[in-house]
């Protein structure tokens, strides 16, 4: 039995399209929640942008009836639900949503046990493992490592959070934090604690027997109400495995070809002789990182494609080399240009705004709810496309992803009526 599907996350709009057509919405309602299920693995595609749910459904719906019961259009629909939350709170989804159910004092830092693998704890070790050398985890084991690290091992959930974000290639701020923050309670009326039993029937191979969580619910939830880290296994190996660096963006992450065509915004002049060369273009395509479809479409003669990266948001949130490797390998598929900026730079940005509302350039760009990425028109006079979505946005602010789907189904009227509606 293996645990995790080896999926080669392929840089490519085709290789997502690939692995879509390989989804069975039946067999994933039956067996998603098993490590050896059906689940889909689209979710790195999905979060960079190489697809999107909406998309996804309508290419599924050619092949299957499905409606907004089925399960794999439910579980579609969270997503969603975690973008409606960031597009309200901002900000917000980084620190409690509401007050802790239970309240304590959780540790800043991540405990080296842990942060290698080591642990002792099977279900915990396995899933970090699979986390450094994949970059993707079955949402039950990230749920298993957010509830051990918080409840067990008393670290609070944003450390545990920015770390797990930093190594996923399918990271993406509200799915993540707000997940972590259901787990711990500041976004759920009840947390989330796991069992050795729990496990034993989602993942039987990794074996939890004797250890701290082989206990019942009760005696788990004292354990998780107490201010006590329990510490790692007696048992645990005393050698664990690397952790994968993780950082910002460096200049160094580019290739030859991307140095080649990277232009550093940040730099003097650089701002003067782009606007310089870009009044032969009746359009400039700004392709954040959460959008790369539009590396590979159709090209048009008359269009500049130019990859954009922001230094401020990666500096706030790290990501892993392979991570790196999933964006800038699709860019420079698809892009004539990268350009680096600094979106917490104000002065210069005021500037090069000035700089490029003279050149007159038509710029566009698809909408991003990412720090930094959200406010690029502080940087560029650009028209913020729409972002595709699958179900209409609630007029009035849902913090319950219950009552979220409730309205929104509501206003989409059907599955069917929803994938037609026209997009931007």
């Amino acid at each position: 039995m293996q645990y995790q599907t080896k999926i080669n996350y392929e840089p490519s709009r085709q290789a997502a399209l690939n692995v879509l057509a390989k989804v069975d919405p039946a067999q994933y309602s039956r067996s998603r929640n098993f490590l050896d299920g059906a689940v889909t693995g689209l979710s790195p595609w999905i979060t960079h942008g190489y697809t999107n749910v909406r998309e996804a459904t309508q290419i599924l719906m050619k092949k299957y009836r499905l409606s907004f019961e089925d399960k794999l259009i439910f579980e579609f629909a969270w997503r969603e639900f975690f973008k409606h939350v960031h597009g309200e709170l901002g900000n917000g989804i980084l620190s409690d949503v509401r007050r802790p159910v239970w309240a304590g004092r959780y540790n800043q830092q991540l405990p080296d046990d842990i942060e290698e693998g080591r642990t002792g704890v099977a279900a915990i070790d396995a899933g970090i493992a699979l986390l450094y050398e994949t970059g993707y985890l079955h949402n039950h084991v990230r749920m298993w490592i957010a509830s051990y690290m918080v409840h067990i091992r008393k670290v609070h959930w944003k450390v545990g959070a920015d770390w797990m974000y930093a190594h996923l290639l399918d990271g993406d701020l509200a799915s993540n934090h707000l997940s972590w923050q259901w787990v711990a309670g500041t976004f759920s009326h009840k947390p989330y604690v796991f069992n050795a039993d729990n496990v034993h029937k989602y993942a039987p191979r990794w074996d939890c027997t004797g250890t701290s969580i082989d206990t019942d619910y009760e005696n788990l939830d004292v354990i998780a109400r107490s201010k006590r880290d329990i510490g790692r296994e007696r048992n645990a190996r005393s050698v664990g495995i690397a952790q994968p660096t993780c950082g910002g963006f460096d200049l160094d992450l580019l290739d030859e070809t991307l140095k080649g065509i990277h232009v550093d915004l940040r730099q003097p002049g650089e701002v003067e002789n782009v606007c310089a060369a870009i009044g032969q273009f009746e359009t400039v395509k700004l392709i954040q990182p959460w959008d790369l479809k539009a590396c590979f479409s159709e090209k048009v003669a008359s269009e500049l494609r130019v990859g954009l990266i922001d230094c401020a948001f990666h500096e706030a949130h790290p990501w892993s080399g392979r991570r790196w490797a999933f964006v800038l390998d699709a860019m420079k598929a698809g892009c004539d240009q990268i350009w680096i900026v600094d979106s917490s730079k104000p002065g210069h940005n005021a500037a090069m705004l000035a700089s490029f509302a003279k050149a007159k350039a038509r710029m566009q760009m698809r909408d991003s709810l990412n720090p930094g990425y959200a406010n690029i028109e502080k940087c560029f006079p650009v028209k913020l496309l729409r972002d595709e979505k699958l179900l209409p946005n609630p007029v009035r602010f849902q913090q319950s992803f219950s009552r979220y789907y409730k309205e929104a189904t509501v206003m989409a009227g059907s599955l069917e009526e929803a994938i037609h509606e026209l997009a931007d």
